[in-house]
């Protein structure tokens, strides 16, 4: 089996493709705020891992891209409460 052959891609179909975005959430300060964030987040088909911040206000999600999107994630951070904005670079 030639891995550069573009036909043989039975290999990959099934793996994740991951990708982490670093959110801005404010309001998002106590341990208790990290509690109401990033459970509602785990239950997004696809998020991987949720790592919140609260003495900077951000989160960092780690999700499967063919499963969900940024947007879906942002709409659960704002329906948790909190404000999101992704973070300039």
């Amino acid at each position: 089996m030639d891995p550069a052959d573009p036909q043989n891609l039975h290999d990959t179909a099934d793996k994740p493709v991951l990708e982490r975005i670093d959110i801005a959430t404010e309001g998002n300060d106590c341990d208790e705020c990290v509690r109401a964030l990033r459970e509602p987040l785990m239950k997004i088909e696809g998020v991987k891992e949720v790592v919140a911040d609260p003495e900077s206000e951000n989160v960092w999600v780690t999700f499967d891209a063919r499963r969900t999107h940024a947007p879906a994630i942002h709409d659960v951070i704002l329906k948790s409460g909190y404000k999101a904005a992704p973070i300039a670079d």
